[in-house]
């Protein structure tokens, strides 16, 4: 089994590590032994995002958890720089098509879907119920909000899609 150590403890982190501990081997066994956060403000939190380099030898994969893209870049880098895998993290609830490609250190909440052919760049952000229809592509560090629908569209790096809202035909689509 495999440790993992999520960088940021407040709601977002909370909420990725539920979707980390939800997670299953096909034999039914947890995929993470032991799930614990860093954070500079949050007590709760095994220790200081500077601790990171530290706890290589006891957490094989770290995941960047925090709102704010940049911030998540930043983190994803740091992780990279030392040597940590970044995991996708895909809640048991969620729908993703096995064509579908999803970049690292994206993560799917329960209820979201993922259609043949879509592409998700990495660190994204697919909230709960959330639907990316087929071919769509999410560029880098795009977060869905609740609802959020994409349908035949292309949304560029960092942008922030509200609750409920719905994007058709808005960008090219990728060529096949």
């Amino acid at each position: 089994m495999t440790n993992l150590l999520i960088l940021g403890a407040g709601g977002h982190g909370h909420v990725v590590a539920e979707t980390a501990r939800a997670m299953r081997y096909s034999d039914g066994n947890p995929i993470y032994n032991k799930i614990d956060f860093l954070d500079d403000l949050k007590s709760e939190a095994l220790g200081k995002l500077q601790d990171l380099p530290l706890l290589k030898k006891e957490y094989q994969e770290v995941f960047p958890a925090v709102g704010d893209y940049g911030k998540r870049l930043e983190l994803y880098a740091k992780a990279k720089r030392f040597g940590f895998s970044v995991p996708v993290l895909i809640h048991p609830e969620a729908y993703v098509s096995p064509s579908a490609t999803i970049g690292e250190g994206t993560v799917i909440f329960p209820k979201a879907v993922v259609h043949t052919g879509a592409t998700i760049g990495k660190e994204c952000i697919l909230s709960i119920g959330s639907l990316i229809d087929y071919d769509c592509v999410l560029e880098d560090g795009v977060h869905l909000d609740c609802g959020a629908t994409i349908k035949g569209s292309r949304i560029p790096e960092g942008e922030r899609i509200p609750c409920g809202m719905v994007i058709e035909k808005q960008k090219e689509m990728r060529k096949r």
